[in-house]
């Protein structure tokens, strides 16, 4: 199962949306990573939510992409 998470930054105000097989692992990830990203920039990060998407990873990689164009217009 493949879902959608969106985290949130409040030292940042910054919110991320990504999608991923397990959420809490991935929100683990955001947070612990050694390596320098655009999330570790930010940190830290809270799930705000996670919404199942399906068994399908081109659709979840879609609705990740149609995410993040929309919300980039907020």
């Amino acid at each position: 199962m493949f879902y959608l998470y969106i985290l949130y930054s409040s030292s940042s105000d910054k919110y991320y949306v990504g999608y991923t097989e397990d959420a809490e692992k991935r929100l683990y990830e955001h947070n612990n990573s050694e390596r320098t990203t655009y999330t570790s920039k930010h940190r830290p990060w809270i799930l705000k939510k996670s919404i199942a998407l399906g068994e399908n990873r081109g659709f979840a990689m879609r609705i990740e992409k149609t995410v993040k164009k929309v919300w980039t217009h907020f």
